[in-house]
């Protein structure tokens, strides 16, 4: 009797451990940030239909995997910390079956995992509607870890975008370390109490995933006057404008630059551009470009805006190319202030008159070069004539040949005179002066006389006389020709 009651107890204390859910971990303690496995098994239950929202209160469940074989079903969950200190795993039930209650140490940094902290700041801290804020996220750790920029998930009432990021070296809490900064520019489209959050930071060290909890900011937005007009932030814009031209072609059009540095998007450019440029008979005015130009900070909040405003003068004379304003508001003051890109006046002409002009003077200026070529030709032409001349005076042997020479001269490449009679009548015409009658009177002389010593100096009288010899004026031919 007594063997039958233990093989009774042995009998359904097997059957009560079969049908257990039962619940273990990887390891006892871990760091904030390393992950820790947590495996549920049971040989009668589905653990397809185990809920796991009571881990999210401590841990953050990134994985989740099952599987099934002879020993039962199996679920394995990979669980990061969301705290530091002593965390419990709660129990889990299933099917009627419940799992034991795990205890887990979590220690903030240890000898493979450094100690990491993370804080939000807002500057400006109290932003107003329509304000750009500089939102900055600070991760200290002691360098060895590789961060990656957390995604802030979408809230109604704010506009987030994301900004640069940079590293260098701080002391917090008395210790030095490594500080990591991501920044967003964040505008707030209404006046309400907010949160910014993130629930857990990723980030690696030498292959390994780890996670860290986020930090969180409350803020709280204030709220623009009621007669503030639309479109208008409360920051003071910068302008940069490309100087306009003081003359301008007719109905050419005109391109003017303007970089905008402030609270403004792109809608608000437009709709403020739309109410002032307005087309007219004089000037017309075409769609501008807005385009994005990327901050030269990379903590910025503010959003810089190339505009390319088309303009084409429909009239000559005077253009207004008109002022254009972009107001803001001052919140100092409590008024409505705005910032002025001026305009100015344009000298607007035909093209069609500066272009007869220019062909006038293009026409002008060919026949001046024409006749200053022609009178340059002209120039060397005879002086090359001048000195062939005068180089077969210089080379005569006696009377014969340099009375020969002397007939040729010529400054316009004329043959050889009959006679010196000849020769001189055309000389006359040639440079409107008569040749000297006392050297030709000689010439003649000599020509039928014996040689002499006196050559010489004949070839030099000669070689003096014709060196002075040029050409005629227009001027001075027709007088002589009148006379």
């Amino acid at each position: 009797m007594v063997r039958l009651i233990i093989a009774s107890a042995l009998l359904a204390c097997s059957a009560a451990h079969a049908a257990a859910l039962t619940a273990r971990l990887d390891k006892p303690a871990v760091a904030l940030g390393e992950a820790v496995t947590l495996t549920l098994q049971s040989r009668a239950a589905d653990l397809d239909k185990l809920d796991t929202a009571p881990l999210d209160a401590a841990f953050d469940v990134t994985s989740r995997t099952g599987s099934q074989d002879a020993a039962g079903d199996t679920l394995v969950l990979t669980l990061y910390p969301r705290r530091a200190g002593t965390l419990r795993v709660p129990a889990f039930s299933v099917e009627g079956r419940r799992s034991p209650v795990l205890p887990l140490t979590v220690t903030d940094g240890s000898a493979t995992v450094p100690r990491v902290t993370a804080h939000w700041t807002l500057a400006p801290a109290l932003p107003r509607v329509n304000e750009p804020a500089r939102l900055t996220l600070s991760l200290c750790d002691d360098g060895s870890l590789q961060w990656q920029r957390p995604d802030l998930p979408t809230h109604a009432g704010r506009i987030v975008r994301a900004l640069g990021e940079d590293e260098g070296e701080a002391v917090q809490d008395g210790e030095r370390c490594t500080l990591h900064r991501y920044y967003w520019a964040l505008l707030p489209t209404r006046s309400a109490a907010a949160t910014v959050a993130v629930s857990m930071l990723d980030a690696s060290r030498f292959g390994e995933r780890l996670r860290f909890p986020g930090a969180e900011l409350r803020y709280r937005a204030q709220a623009l006057p009621a007669w503030l007009p639309a479109h208008v932030p409360p920051v003071a814009p910068q302008v940069i404008a490309d100087p306009l031209p003081t003359r301008w072609p007719l109905r050419r059009p005109l391109a003017w630059r303007v970089d905008v540095t402030g609270g403004y998007n792109e809608d608000d450019l437009q709709a403020l551009l739309d109410l002032q440029l307005r087309d007219s008979p004089a000037l017309g005015v075409y769609p501008p470009l807005i385009e994005t130009v990327p901050m030269d900070a990379v903590d910025s909040p503010l959003s810089r805006y190339r505009i390319t405003l088309y303009l084409q003068p429909r009239a000559d004379g005077r253009v207004i190319v008109p002022t254009l304003r972009l107001p803001w508001y001052d919140a100092g003051r409590d008024r409505l202030a705005s910032v002025a890109i001026p305009g100015q006046a344009l000298d607007v002409f035909d093209p069609r008159w500066r272009l007869a002009w220019q062909l006038v003077a293009g026409v002008t200026g060919a026949l001046l070069l024409i006749v200053a070529g022609w009178m340059l030709y002209r120039m060397v032409r005879w002086r090359l004539a001048r000195r062939r001349s005068l180089r077969a005076i210089r080379a005569a042997a006696d009377a014969r040949e340099l009375a020969h020479a002397v007939r040729r001269f010529s400054l316009t490449g004329q043959p050889e005179a009959p006679s010196l009679g000849a020769w001189q009548r055309r000389m006359r015409h040639e440079t409107g002066r008569c040749a000297d009658d006392r050297l030709v009177a000689a010439l003649e002389a000599r020509r039928y006389g014996p040689a002499s010593s006196a050559e010489a100096d004949a070839r030099a009288a000669w070689v003096r006389a014709l060196s002075r010899a040029r050409p005629a004026s227009v001027k001075r031919r027709q007088r002589r020709a009148q006379t």
